[in-house]
């Protein structure tokens, strides 16, 4: 099979199979290197980006005043860096990319602490438990996100928060509802900046199982 015809297998498929489903797109760490040191990922350090982020650390913050928080495809550090005056007691973000990592460590946060790994096979500790355990802007690059969140509901201390953020673009509506079959939600934000791109914040509360788990 020519490559040209493979990757137009995997376009169909993707489009007509796996986006319809809620399924997500996984992308290798050295792909998010390159557009990391292209500038791609530089629109995190915007305006653009901090009526989200600021939201997200005012959920987190409700959650726990000061919070131990598992930030799953953390990239740069950005959200440690804008829930920083909150002064965390546990802040670990994961994310598969080094340069973004690299990037993240040169933040010179003291609470936080970044690890190598990929969400969909990377687990905390054996009985570490956080008050927020965070997707933002991560869950699309899961093979299936809703199993991604399942694997870390575990992970949420009694009385915290699975907290997930998507933007408005692609299959996000399919991923949703993809999420919510499992996990009730108690709480949605719609946050909008000044250029009117639309992202939606919900928090989910996990029981003891995910809903349709046996």
């Amino acid at each position: 099979m020519s490559r040209i015809l493979a990757k137009a297998i995997r376009h169909l498929r993707r489009r007509l199979f796996d986006a319809p489903r809620g399924l997500g797109r996984p992308a290798p760490a050295a792909v998010f290197d390159r557009e990391y040191v292209g500038g791609r990922w530089d629109l995190l350090q915007t305006d653009d980006e901090h009526p989200r982020y600021e939201t997200l650390a005012r959920l987190i913050t409700a959650a726990a005043v000061r919070p131990r928080v598992l930030d799953l495809g953390c990239g740069s550090g950005r959200l440690a860096q804008v829930l920083a005056p909150a002064r965390p007691v546990r802040w670990l973000g994961v994310d598969l990319s080094p340069e973004g990592l690299r990037r993240a460590r040169t933040l010179g946060l003291d609470f936080a602490e970044f690890a190598e790994g990929d969400f969909e096979t990377w687990r905390p500790p054996a009985g570490e438990q956080f008050d927020a355990v965070v997707f933002n802007e991560s869950l699309g690059y899961a093979r299936d996100p809703r199993s991604t969140v399942n694997a870390f509901a575990p992970f949420v201390r009694p009385g915290g928060i699975l907290l997930v953020s998507y933007y408005r673009s692609g299959n996000w509506r399919a991923i949703w509802r993809r999420i919510t079959a499992s996990y009730p939600v108690v709480q949605a934000t719609v946050v909008a900046n000044a250029r009117g791109q639309t992202w939606d914040i919900r928090t989910l509360r996990p029981a003891c199982a995910p809903r349709g788990t046996p």
